[in-house]
């Protein structure tokens, strides 16, 4: 017993099948009402027709390794700002009062909501959910001819607007960097007037001139040891002219008339020549042990050309002065009391090198403090160097970032020339509008088919919920296992013959509803069909 009521019922389709023969005309009336509503939906609604227009994004036609564009970034992101101009209220506004569009909502509605409708109506894909280098442009309406007018005038808008960002874009980044070039230009100049100046106040002790000062320092160092090496070499003339002086001043003594010979010979002691003659056998004697550049023989030679000038202004006076003459070349030369002629060339030498180791003491003075002055710069170099590190490390960053804008303006130039001369990337349309011929609202098949599944779901739906909230049993087992008591007989349903006629004429009334209802969906598919969507539009 426990098994017989454990086990599953077969299913028994006949009791579906008696359920829908019970419910056959809640489910025929339950579907009526949904396919009609269905059916005058697609009559009264109006068609829509949508076209659209395919723009490719052309690359620019001169190679990017000559001329690189300034404009950059996302073409997707182009698309949208583009997007948003040519969708603005002002861009809408002059294509609906170009084409008239929705006169008869400009009559009711103000302008801001019919340039909402319409921005509604128009759709774009990017490039990202097209083809990598494309987006379309689509836009719906009544009218097949008006609408594809307006799409090709939004893409005739999209390519120019497209053309006028980009320029304008190229032009402010010229315009930009040529502001910043003045500017860097500006403070460029000033820190090189700066370092200018600097190197100015502190010419001959800049790292640059370090290599020159110790080279400068060099030749004075070894410049001084000349000077003082000539200084010594004139000192120890200027001793020997004295000596020379001193030893002629005892000859002079000695040979003077009333002094006797210290040996009483008689003979006349030897003494300075005074004359031509002498002059030049003394000038004869000292060659003989000297050179030609030994200062007393260099002092002879200039007494004997003095004399014999003299001699040459003589001969050419008159014979009185050439008597006077002879007399003057056989006296002595008049050298002073106690001096001859030797004596006086030796003081007038002695003189000159006074004057020359003046002159050398002066030079190495002069050296001196040029040491000093270089030593000075010398030690002032490091400092300097890097007071001039600090300088030229704001002026060299100054100097690269001004080359580089220069670079870039120029690029900047070229690329909004590159963009006036429409050379640059741009967008063309490859694929026209075309006057559409099918409607795409409403979609027949679409609405159709939910219509169908609407209307099947509720008469089959009103059917089962019926039975479900029903109390009759309609099954022996189902009366058992209810009431728990056993079912001896089933008996059919008798009815009167009154109860049979009104059956009978209700069934009828419902049939000849069910046909007429059923009968207007025809007619409504046939129109459709016929007709089209929105053939009873102008109905109403």
């Amino acid at each position: 017993m426990a098994t017989e009521q454990g086990e599953q019922k077969p299913f028994d389709i006949y009791l579906y099948l008696s359920l829908l023969l019970r419910r056959k005309w809640e489910i025929i009336f339950g579907m009526i009402p949904f396919l009609l509503v269905g059916l005058l939906y697609c009559l009264f609604s109006a068609k829509i027709y949508s076209t659209s227009t395919t723009i490719v994004v052309v690359p620019q036609r001169v190679p990017v390794e000559y001329v690189r564009s300034t404009v950059t970034g996302d073409i997707d992101e182009r698309v949208r700002g583009i997007w948003q101009e040519v969708t603005s209220r002002t861009s809408l506004e002059r294509i609906i009062e170009q084409f008239n569009l929705y006169p008869e909502a400009r009559e009711r509605l103000p302008m801001e909501t019919v340039v909402g409708e319409m921005r509604k109506k128009i759709q774009i894909d990017s490039p990202r959910s097209a083809r990598s280098n494309t987006f379309t442009l689509s836009y719906e309406g009544a009218d097949p001819i008006l609408i594809t007018k307006v799409v090709n005038a939004l893409a005739n808008m999209f390519i120019e607007e497209n053309l006028k960002l980009r320029e304008m874009q190229a032009k402010g980044t010229a315009e930009f960097l040529s502001e910043e070039l003045e500017k860097v230009y500006r403070e460029l100049k000033h820190r090189e007037e700066g370092l200018k100046q600097y190197k100015m106040e502190h010419m001959g002790e800049l790292p640059e001139q370090s290599a020159s000062n110790l080279a400068m320092l060099q030749r004075l160092q070894d410049e001084i040891e000349t000077l003082q090496e000539n200084i010594r070499s004139a000192e120890d003339r200027k001793l020997l002219l004295q000596r020379q002086i001193a030893e002629e001043r005892s000859i002079l003594r000695a040979t003077a008339p009333g002094v006797a010979d210290p040996q009483g010979d008689g003979a006349a002691p030897q003494q300075a020549p005074t004359t031509l003659e002498g002059l030049k056998a003394r000038l004869k004697s000292l060659r003989t042990r000297y050179t030609d550049t030994h200062p007393d023989v260099v002092t002879v030679k200039r007494l004997v050309a003095k004399l014999e000038k003299e001699q040459e202004i003589r001969n050419l006076s008159s014979d009185k002065a050439d008597a006077e003459k002879g007399e003057d070349l056989e006296s002595p030369v008049d050298v002073g009391d106690s001096e001859n002629a030797i004596i006086v060339g030796l003081r007038y030498q002695l003189k000159g090198l006074d004057f020359d180791i003046k002159a050398v003491k002066e030079s190495s003075n002069k050296v001196r403090k040029q040491i000093a002055v270089y030593q000075e710069r010398i030690e002032e170099t490091p400092k300097r160097e890097q007071e001039l590190v600090d300088l030229t490390r704001d002026y060299d960053n100054l100097r690269l970032s001004y080359e580089s804008l220069l670079t870039r303006k120029i690029e900047a130039e070229q690329a909004a020339a590159l963009e006036r001369r429409q050379k640059g990337e741009q967008f063309r349309v490859i694929d026209p509008a075309r006057i559409p011929v099918v409607a795409c609202k409403p979609d027949l098949k679409k609405i159709l088919a939910m219509t169908l599944l609407l209307a099947a779901g509720t008469g089959f739906g009103l059917a089962f919920g019926l039975e479900f909230l029903s109390k009759a049993f309609y099954d022996p087992d189902k009366v058992t296992k209810a009431l728990n008591i056993p079912v001896l007989a089933c008996l059919p349903l008798l009815l009167t013959d009154a109860e049979k006629r009104k059956r009978k004429l209700n069934a009828l009334f419902l049939s000849s509803l069910a046909v007429a209802g059923y009968a207007m969906v025809i007619v409504l598919m046939f129109v459709l069909w016929s007709k089209g969507p929105g053939a009873l539009k102008g109905l109403f």
